[in-house]
């Protein structure tokens, strides 16, 4: 096959907090066996791209991979790529830290390896229009993204390099080859040969970069791959057609580019489908079906950002984290909170798709961490502060000392969303609630999660598992803290458990107003509840009070009417724990994390209390995923006409007051 260029990329990540063990198995299973087979081919000359989190497990664990790295770095057959250090999503982390965490790399792979990158992998390939100005402020010449970004701009020939330019900051841009991204290594060589034929005869350059798990760690690869010899093959037939593998680098000086264009925002096509919800990917996947190939450059599915609406938990974790970047950087900025800012920007817990991402709970609690140390570098307000950190129209409440950190959002609920142990950097209201996903419907293919060779992950049916039926209840509002419900007579613990019940007040999801004062904050919401086919009207008070190692909540609930009532009112709360950390005290309350911290609720008449459970996706197939617990106090109370009834719930560490 002489004329052809192939242009070969792997990227390989694991995120910030991923278990060891997968660590592990991801070099013994995956990235040492393909250095070592590439390594057996030094005419092969390809690009590859290691993030930080896999960089300085590398440098500390698998000291014969890193030399690998070096030798075919030293000899010319490596290309190193740079990246944002931590992988983040550069287009959502703010500019100075979008800059900071390539250069980082860059300054890395430098020291590291003797090389200055031209190149950067783009995280999940992830674009929006102003990248191209950061990206050459960070000494970067090129990137590659998905075919999919040239199709909506319009561009027809996809074997070829392209530039871009943003305030006149120019950069290069690859198109990755989305059928060579599927038939490499799924399929035969006689079918890779036939398409790259075609390439070859059209002129072009055969483009490929894609996650290099697929050589090793999604479900079946390994075999495929090392054990069946379909590298081996593969590498071999390169060598025997004579295919000519180049660096970018190299081709960007060799080949002036095709011609300018502009891409819109956009990521690999299944990223764009996944951001959508279910009814809305449902009718995509519909309208795109019965489209004219003529017509599908004008389809596109939804913006990375809409993970931002679609689940509240992303759109919480990745506004704390623009907010403590400023934090960090009005405090000076020190290496050490900057490294930790930079760790918490990783991408993996931000989105979801057919990684488990910001369904894995120790992805979230391991970003929070960072993010939470990296806050602790930065000055705490006195008293508690007023922002709109998360941009919609309302302002929340902040509050920090030596043991809790304190967020507080008047307009949903008058609830806490966010409730850190500071001592421990953890984030106790990291909970992720019930939610539809297209996965949760059953597949329209009967045959799906039947073995399936030979095909991608984003190929590969999946069946529901026998549970599904029980796990697919979902929350009407985020699993956040200190919820106001007033639940009928005959409501059960279990119908709470199973949302199967009627909420009779208004207060969970309504505004309050609020006054802070001190170490002291004050809510009030006037609402009402509905009993007997009437509405009644109610007021709840709700005063925090944070001193001494304890959060302490004095509640009142009045009725405004002049007629008696009979209530039955609950507090939810919502808690990371896992079951080795959560032990029920009966109905005055429960102890957390081996004893540290107690909640207690003052003559309640009974604590209803259940485990969080989700069903998700994976590489793999389905996942039941352990969130946390659901605490929920309640009491009954009979209130005379203006009548009033105060409760008390207290957080607090054991040996506080």
């Amino acid at each position: 096959m002489n004329g052809l260029t192939f242009l070969f990329a792997v990227h390989n990540h694991q995120p910030v907090g991923n278990f060891g063990y997968i660590f592990k198995a991801a070099f013994d299973d995956c990235y040492r066996p393909l250095l070592e087979a590439l390594a057996g081919h030094p005419g092969f000359r390809f690009a590859v791209h290691f993030s930080g989190p896999l960089w300085e497990y590398m440098e500390k664990n698998e000291r014969a991979c890193w030399d690998l790295v070096r030798e075919l770095s030293g000899r010319g057959q490596a290309e190193l790529l740079s990246g944002g250090f931590y992988e983040p999503v550069l287009s959502i982390i703010p500019e100075v830290d979008r800059v900071g965490q390539v250069r980082m790399m860059n300054d890395f792979l430098r020291e590291n390896f003797g090389q200055r990158p031209r190149g950067l992998w783009l995280t999940e390939r992830i674009w929006e229009p102003h990248l191209p100005k950061s990206l050459a402020a960070a000494g970067i010449e090129y990137t590659l993204l998905d075919e999919e970004h040239f199709h909506y701009a319009g561009v027809r020939d996809l074997a070829t390099t392209y530039i871009t330019e943003e305030e006149g900051r120019s950069l290069r841009v690859f198109p990755i080859d989305k059928k060579l991204r599927y038939l490499i290594p799924f399929h035969s060589l006689d079918d890779i040969d036939a398409y790259l034929g075609s390439i070859r005869d059209s002129g072009g350059t055969a483009i490929l970069g894609d996650d290099g798990e697929k050589f090793g760690v999604w479900p079946g690869t390994h075999k495929w791959v090392y054990e069946d010899g379909w590298l081996e093959k593969f590498l071999g037939y390169v060598e025997d057609k004579g295919i000519r593998t180049m660096f970018f680098s190299e081709y960007l000086d060799a080949h002036p580019p095709a011609g300018r264009v502009y891409l819109p925002p956009a990521s690999y096509e299944e990223m764009m489908e996944w951001v959508l919800e279910p009814d809305d990917q449902a009718a995509y996947k519909k309208l795109k079906a019965g489209a004219a190939p003529e017509s599908r450059r004008f389809l596109r599915g939804g913006f990375f950002r809409d993970f931002f609406c679609k689940y509240p938990e992303a759109n919480h974790l990745h506004k704390r984290m623009v907010m403590v970047s400023g934090e960090v950087r009005s405090a000076g900025g020190d290496a050490g909170g900057l490294k930790d800012l930079y760790k918490a920007q990783c991408n993996d817990p931000y989105w979801h798709g057919v990684f488990g991402g910001l369904y894995l709970p120790h992805l979230r609690e391991a970003v929070y961490n960072h993010l939470l140390d990296a806050e602790k570098r930065t000055p705490d307000p006195s008293g508690w502060k007023a922002l709109d950190y998360d941009c919609d129209g309302h302002e929340e409440l902040f509050f920090r000392d030596r043991t809790f950190g304190l967020l507080a959002k008047p307009s949903a609920g008058g609830a806490l969303v966010e409730i850190d142990y500071r001592p421990w950097s953890r984030n106790l209201s990291d909970v992720l609630s019930r939610r539809p996903e297209s996965y949760h419907r059953p597949p329209s293919d009967p045959r799906a999660g039947e073995e399936e060779m030979g095909k991608s992950i984003h190929e590969l049916g999946k069946k529901l598992p026998p549970e599904a039926a029980e796990l697919v209840r979902y929350d009407w509002h985020p699993r956040t803290s200190l919820l106001d419900h007033f639940f009928h007579a005959d409501t059960k613990p279990e119908d709470f458990r199973k949302v199967d019940f009627g909420e009779q007040g208004d207060f969970v999801a309504g505004a309050f107003s609020f006054a802070p004062a001190g170490r002291t904050l004050s809510l009030e919401r006037r609402g009402a509840v509905w009993g007997k086919g009437e509405r009644v009207p109610v007021a709840v008070r709700k005063t925090i009070v944070c001193a001494d190692g304890s959060l302490r909540v004095a509640i009142e609930v009045e009725n405004l009417s002049g007629k008696a009532i009979a209530l039955t009112y609950g507090s939810e709360w919502n808690f990371l724990a896992f079951p080795h950390e959560f032990e029920l005290l009966g109905a005055k309350g429960a102890a957390l994390y081996g004893g540290t911290l107690l909640f207690e609720a003052e003559a309640a008449d009974g604590l209803w209390s259940f485990a969080l459970r989700t069903l998700s996706q994976s590489e793999g197939g389905f996942d039941i995923i352990h969130q946390g617990y659901c605490l929920c106090p309640v009491w009954s109370m009979d209130l005379a006409g203006s009548g009033t009834k105060r409760l008390s719930i207290v957080l607090k560490e054991r040996h506080g007051r």
